[in-house]
């Protein structure tokens, strides 16, 4: 059963939404902001996939805020957020509810990527997560070609492009200020 052309409209724009919260997270040099904004991106990615009865696209989403929260307390000095356990629990979380709603194949490739956001999320280096977040936005392109996510394939090509642009502009050695940010992702 495909959805009514109001839900598919409703369901652009959501992920409209997304892609903003997304573009402007991967900007940040700080990781708390970065984390922030992704959350804020998986929200409306919930609400974009849901739309669609794309479940495979809905559940990594949706674990994702939780992660996020989560992955905050980090930056807070709450110790059991800093758990190396904690990244696992929603990896197996992802894993398990992909299980439970199985439909395709094609959901490995969500399901997949929430396993390298996971880890590029848990990483302290902004950088280190904006280079695992490249291979991961490839498997979302294809994911929502099949899905009919003609904005989440925006998304994921902006999300690309944002990602180099930030990579250059903040992780190329010899930058000015690559100190002040040395600094902030615990280098010396």
């Amino acid at each position: 059963m495909t959805a009514p052309l109001w839900l598919k409209l409703l369901s652009q724009f959501f992920g409209m939404l997304g892609m903003i919260s997304l573009f402007v997270s991967y900007q940040q040099t700080d990781r708390k902001k970065l984390i922030a904004g992704k959350l804020g991106a998986d929200a409306m990615w919930v609400l974009h996939y849901v739309c669609l009865a794309a479940w495979g696209g809905a559940i990594p989403n949706f674990v994702g805020i939780f992660r996020e929260l989560v992955f905050m307390q980090r930056d807070s000095g709450k110790k059991w957020a800093d758990s190396p356990v904690i990244p696992i629990v929603f990896i197996l979380i992802n894993w398990t509810l992909a299980a439970l709603s199985w439909d395709t194949m094609l959901m490995l490739l969500p399901i997949g990527a929430s396993t390298f956001v996971t880890i590029s999320l848990w990483a302290r280096k902004p950088r280190v997560t904006r280079l695992i977040c490249l291979p991961v936005s490839v498997c979302f392109i294809i994911y929502d070609c099949f899905v009919g996510s003609y904005i989440g394939i925006v998304n994921e090509s902006v999300a690309i492009v944002s990602i180099l642009v930030s990579m250059f502009r903040n992780d190329r050695p010899g930058k000015a200020g690559q100190n002040k940010n040395a600094i902030k992702e615990g280098r010396s």
